[in-house]
């Protein structure tokens, strides 16, 4: 969907650039605010969520606890 000005009207190929430049320097500027206050340093993790769509095969359970050269 093409982006639209206030009055409905599609943006203009150099006004959809500068509107998204416009929002990069926003996105910089909030990130380097974020890093000084000390959000990236490693106190947040991003929550990983399994996609459930997916078919996960179970791990094969190897008995590391006997020596196969001990074996009768």
């Amino acid at each position: 969907m093409a982006a639209l000005k206030k009055n409905g009207k599609k943006l203009t190929a150099i006004e959809a650039k500068a509107k998204k430049d416009l929002i990069a320097i926003e996105r910089a500027a909030k990130r380097a605010a974020q890093k000084e206050q000390g959000v990236f340093d490693g106190r947040f993790r991003v929550k990983v969520v399994k996609d459930k769509k997916k078919y996960s095969r179970k791990m094969k359970r190897k008995n590391e606890d006997i020596d196969p050269t001990a074996a009768s």
